[in-house]
């Protein structure tokens, strides 16, 4: 009877980690950001990159978007948020070739095409920076809700987080974990 007994809760232990195992394989990873459900469509952005070029938002579908605005004078919330993506680029390692970082200028009078490309360079070569008129600028602000003040330094600071199809999924704020960041990305590339 013990023998039994013992077999049947071997059996059951193993009924149930299998079953734990496939639910943990199986079930989508849980974003860590604030997510927006539904997620929204990004709105397009036709601006000029830090190289000169112009660039469209709608180019990059098939990759992970880090949008975020601010402006290269920053002393704090902009240099932070880089620097975090920085170190999310580096846990992703080879994946991050599938994702870009783009931070659009608050501060069009001092944040020339020069001064975007140096201060996104010294973070990532591949980071954009975005610039454009005063016209172009304030329409993507206004499509994000970002509110722009006292000449482009006091801004909104969140990071839009846009998924391969266009769509922002969630938004993190500049002292989030850049091991969250990566985990959310990575968890986005993988289709989820």
């Amino acid at each position: 009877m013990q023998r039994k007994t013992m077999w049947i809760g071997i059996t059951v232990i193993g009924i149930l980690a299998v079953t734990t195992a496939i639910v943990f394989l199986i079930r989508k990873h849980s974003l860590l950001g604030a997510v927006i459900s539904p997620p929204w469509h990004a709105a397009e952005i036709h601006l000029t990159d830090s190289n000169g070029k112009p660039f469209a938002l709608s180019n990059l579908r098939g990759k992970v978007v880090l949008l975020y605005f601010g402006y290269t004078n920053c002393p704090d919330e902009c240099p932070l948020t880089m620097a975090h993506l920085k170190q999310a680029f580096d846990i992703l390692g080879d994946k991050s070739r599938d994702v870009q970082v783009i931070m659009v200028s608050t501060d069009p009078s001092r944040d020339t095409q020069q001064a975007l490309k140096d201060f996104m360079g010294k973070f990532n070569p591949t980071f954009l920076g975005l610039t454009g008129t005063p016209e172009e600028l304030q329409k993507a602000w206004q499509d994000y809700g970002v509110t722009v003040l006292d000449g482009g330094e006091t801004h909104s600071t969140f990071l839009y987080v846009i998924d391969r199809a266009g769509d922002i999924r969630e938004t993190f704020q500049p002292d989030s974990l850049p091991a969250s960041i990566a985990s959310d990305v990575n968890s986005l590339l993988k289709g989820n």
